[in-house]
């Protein structure tokens, strides 16, 4: 697998993420807070948001052994800047976690039978689509759209152009 395909993708993951928070910015606690129907799955949205950030972060605690496995709960977060906050330190933890893979090391299975760390990797961004599509829904339902969280419109955005 192509380090930079990788590396491009994670960046897209937490680019998409951000276009989320700042739609989220705009709600109340309560619209944050409150049971959502249908359901997807985790009650609120505050509750799908914390599941794709927990399974971020736990996920590149499989990947990078001697990170303290814990499970981040709803309740941890009060409000939307206290999500923020947690999401850009986990993607600084990511991106410098990606940064020091070697094309080798993307390679490696996660364990004896696992799936190897790209297809991990690759695993952790399709969820987070699935999510934040969830996400989004919501939002949208609110009258606060999070606009196109489409790849094609993240390479546009970017301004190094990979």
């Amino acid at each position: 697998m192509n380090k930079m395909v990788i590396e491009t993708l994670v960046r897209f993951n937490f680019w998409a993420n951000d276009r989320v928070l700042v739609a989220c910015k705009k709600l109340s606690q309560e619209a944050l807070t409150r049971a959502v129907t249908p359901d997807p799955g985790w009650g609120s949205l505050r509750g799908v948001l914390v599941h794709n950030l927990d399974t971020e972060f736990g996920w590149r605690t499989v990947l990078q052994p001697g990170v303290e496995d814990i499970i981040l709960e709803e309740s941890d977060f009060a409000d939307v800047a206290a999500l923020k906050t947690r999401w850009e330190e986990e993607k600084a933890a990511w991106l410098d976690f990606v940064d020091g893979l070697t094309e080798e090391d993307l390679e490696n299975h996660i364990s004896e039978d696992g799936p190897k760390v790209w297809q991990t990797i690759l695993h952790v961004i399709t969820h987070g689509i699935q999510h934040r599509a969830e996400a989004a829904m919501v939002l949208t339902g609110y009258g606060f759209s999070p606009g196109e969280l489409d790849f094609a419109v993240f390479i546009q955005d970017r301004s190094d152009k990979v």
